[in-house]
């Protein structure tokens, strides 16, 4: 059954091949990112619409999700995919870690990585709450998980950023369950992406057909997991 999907940082990376991915299964997509004028290969794609979207301003993401209302009217899946690390702060390589990160540039990353989807969430929970279920999908990732992040990465913002993620997911997946709206935390897997570097396990193209196969699955049972791309659990 085709869905309405809404997906934000659809234009590079991840986001452009799950986009592709959705397409392809004979969803609608909703798509957002930055700058839709310079998205040439998701515009190649054909999806429903592409709208402006700045996941650090709450303005641009208010209007975003109206318009996303507007065009669907209900939305069947949210992907909060649009993230950011350090880097994108202006931090060198070497100036990442907790010892020597500028505060500014924690709080830039968390604003974009999660407080943005939160905003985005509560803006859509109308058209989400209009089907009989709805899913919305918080693409995480296992440096955001407290078991992980004390061993593997180097990029306190980018840690941090998806630990509130997290919290966010688990506190909307309380707020929306009596409306039949579940979230869930996704580790996408680590995807040879600007942000995964090359060392990672997946290309994206590997990555995508996974992710959107398991999206099927998902159900209101699911709610409030923070979940691998084979469905299982990741831990906190």
């Amino acid at each position: 059954m085709a869905k309405r999907v809404v997906i934000t940082g659809s234009n590079r990376g991840i986001g452009l091949a799950l986009t592709a991915g959705l397409i392809g299964a004979g969803h609608q997509v909703f798509a957002g990112c930055r700058n839709p004028a310079a998205a040439a290969e998701l515009a190649a794609l054909q999806p429903d619409a592409i709208a402006a979207v700045e996941m650090a301003d709450p303005t641009s993401i208010e209007a975003f999700a109206r318009a996303a209302d507007r065009h669907f009217g209900a939305v069947d899946l949210l992907i909060n995919n649009a993230g950011i690390d350090a880097r994108s702060a202006g931090c060198d390589f070497d100036k990442r870690g907790p010892m020597v990160i500028e505060p500014e540039a924690v709080l830039e990353v968390t604003r974009v990585n999660a407080v943005g989807p939160m905003l985005l969430i509560r803006h859509l929970a109308p058209a989400l709450s209009r089907p009989d279920q709805a899913l919305v999908i918080n693409v995480s990732s296992q440096l955001g998980s407290m078991v992980v992040g004390d061993t593997r990465g180097g990029d306190a913002a980018y840690n941090v950023s998806k630990a509130a993620l997290n919290m966010v997911s688990v506190m909307m997946a309380d707020r929306l369950r009596k409306h039949d709206i579940a979230v869930v935390a996704l580790h996408p897997g680590w995807v040879r992406t600007d942000m995964g570097g090359e060392r990672g396990e997946l290309a994206v193209d590997e990555a995508a057909p996974t992710l959107v196969e398991m999206f099927e699955r998902l159900t209101m049972a699911d709610t409030g997991r923070f979940i691998r791309p084979d469905g299982s659990d990741h831990p906190w």
